[in-house]
């Protein structure tokens, strides 16, 4: 195909728009490519049937730039992966030996639309509602609508809603509403604002048409109103959306919001909560932490409180290393609280899985758990993503992988989401691919601490140890109580000969660990990586003694592939009981 063309085209089960650049499935499903995989994707699919030269492919991917030829491989080895080739097959991408690469699927020039969705079908973007408030603590109420419209519509058949990461990546961002809808792969947007000057609130709304900008519907509130008629302006909105996106539907049956409180103050207070949580800051989960036990205080019946409070305690002892055996009974007993109340809540059970899995290795009934949420609900991302760690860790990759990639759709800019389908990448021995992965998704959250975490275990497996050292300190810097970030530090240091640094890394912990609670794993991870696989080993045991989280890691994580031969080891395989 010469330069030039039509700049819509088919091949194989895909739909490439390089003006709008856009890769979709043939079922209208986005596929989320970062910049760089792109540009390689639509040079190649323009040149269709010419083997292209690896030189002349980095010169146009990076002008003026001077990079390895190791980013162009990965670049290709993410795209085969997206577009479905197993290894060996090449069915789209082909290399030739010393030369380069080919595109050898056949490519059709297009004229139909390229829509987003299939027919029948609406997707739809509910961006952060912005706080025009005078008061930014007005901001969890403004978060606080889009996730009950979010929630709404994910109610009704035949619409497909990015989830709240996604969605809520563009806050704060003067990004355009088209250049928002493509990155996200909808055909409409629903952004709004929230103004409140003392007893007067004002809330605007517009449903816009990704396609051409207009709007298919907008709406204005005005209410003299106390805290009290929240929940009257929540369902009037609602219900306004739902009207103007039915029409565009099959017959739907009426949506109900449920799981929520008939306490205003419980509400509010959870409102406050999931805020302060999403800030994954350490101020931020114990602020969250402690809004949400205010909140089953305020209404001991309110199941997603008790959600929230649960997923609070487990960040506080994965995030922050608070002791398990303090953290963990309070997490489950929230989660069990939240089935209790509603056995209908996917979250509830959801919760209840993660927490089992993480705080008391009990396999089976973790997964027990996920089969009922995954029931409820079966585009649930948080769900998902979740979930694919447990078969991860038992060495199910290929049921973990597509779980993970399953909930990237659904949050294709999620950058938690990436990281760990970065993790299980690595897991699953595809470490080239785990690194690509993981690139995107510190793209995409540059300030992610578990993407630099698991970038810096992946380049220790790759053997680029100076890289590995400069994420883990990416990830110290970014959050500084954290011991992972300094096991892996001592891991890469000693790995390219910096023993002293390495030993006073290996030190910090071990000193950290006589006054606090320090991961045990963590510690393990520095004395393995400095070539001392005893002590490492009795770091293990410890850890397993301590019930310490990090262990469901032990049979997959590549830091461990000298150990597996060692007696001591195999026991504690033996002892977790992987299935």
């Amino acid at each position: 195909m010469a330069s030039g063309s039509p700049r819509l085209c088919e091949f194989g089960d895909f739909r490439l728009d390089r003006e709008r650049r856009l890769l979709l499935r043939r079922d209208g499903v986005p596929v989320p490519l970062a910049a760089k995989a792109f540009d390689t994707l639509s040079y190649l699919v323009e040149h269709a049937g010419r083997v292209v030269d690896k030189n002349e492919l980095m010169r146009t991917i990076w002008p003026n730039t001077a990079v390895e030829e190791n980013n162009l491989n990965q670049n290709i080895s993410l795209l085969r992966r997206l577009l479905g080739e197993v290894r060996g097959e090449h069915r789209y991408i082909a290399t030739v030996p010393s030369r380069g690469f080919q595109f050898v699927a056949k490519v059709r020039l297009s004229t139909e639309p390229l829509t987003h969705e299939p027919t029948g079908t609406v997707s739809i973007a509910v961006l952060p509602f912005v706080n025009v408030s005078a008061d930014p603590e007005y901001d969890f109420f403004a978060d606080g609508l889009a996730d009950e419209l979010i929630v709404a519509l994910s109610q009704m058949d035949r619409v497909h809603v990015i989830a709240r990461t996604s969605a809520f990546s563009f806050k704060g961002t003067q990004a355009d509403i088209r250049s928002i809808a493509d990155k996200l792969g909808v055909g409409l947007v629903l952004e709004g604002s929230v103004r409140k000057s003392g007893t007067r609130l004002r809330v605007t709304a517009d449903l816009v048409n990704a396609a051409d900008g207009c709007q298919v519907w907008s709406a204005r509130y005005d209410r003299e109103m106390e805290m009290r008629d929240i929940f009257d302006v929540q369902d009037e909105l609602t219900r306004a959306v739902l009207d103007a996106v039915r029409p565009n539907l099959p017959v739907q049956p009426a949506i109900v919001t449920k799981y929520r409180s008939n306490s205003v103050v419980a509400h509010e207070l959870y409102l406050k909560g999931r805020f302060h949580l999403f800030r994954m800051t350490q101020s931020g989960i114990e602020a969250g932490v402690q809004y949400f036990e205010r909140a089953v205080e305020a209404d001991p019946t309110y199941a997603l409180a008790y959600v929230g409070l649960a997923h609070a305690h487990r960040m506080h002892a994965l995030s922050l290393e608070r002791r398990p055996s303090e953290i963990g009974p309070k997490a489950k007993t929230a989660a069990l609280e939240a089935v209790a109340l509603d056995p209908s809540l996917a979250e509830a059970h959801a919760v209840l899985a993660f927490n089992i899995y993480w705080f008391e290795w009990a396999w089976e009934t973790s997964e027990s758990h996920f089969a009922r949420a995954l029931e409820l609900d079966p585009d649930s991302a948080d769900t998902l993503w979740m979930y694919a760690h447990l078969p991860s860790n038992a060495g199910r990759h290929a049921q973990a992988l597509a779980a993970i990639a399953r909930a990237r759709t659904l949050d294709p800019l999620s950058g938690l989401i990436t990281a760990m389908e970065g993790q299980m990448l690595l897991h699953a021995g595809r470490t080239d691919d785990a690194i690509a992965r993981l690139r995107d998704a510190i793209e995409l959250e540059p300030r992610s601490r578990v993407a630099h975490l698991f970038a810096a275990r992946a380049y220790i497996e790759r053997g680029l140890f100076d890289a590995a050292a400069a994420e883990a300190e990416a990830a110290r810097l970014l959050t500084p109580t954290n011991t992972q970030a300094v096991a892996l530090e001592a891991c890469a240091n000693a790995r390219r000969g910096k023993h002293r640094e390495a030993e006073a890394s290996r030190g910090q912990l071990v000193r950290l660990s006589r006054e606090r609670y320090v991961s045990a794993y963590h510690v393990a991870i520095a004395c393995n990586g400095m070539n001392e696989p005893s002590e490492a080993i009795a770091w293990l045991e410890r850890a397993f003694q301590e019930r310490d989280p990090m262990m469901v890691f032990l049979n997959v994580e590549p830091t461990w592939k000298n150990l597996r031969s060692e007696p001591r080891f195999r026991t504690l395989l033996q002892r977790m009981n992987f299935r």
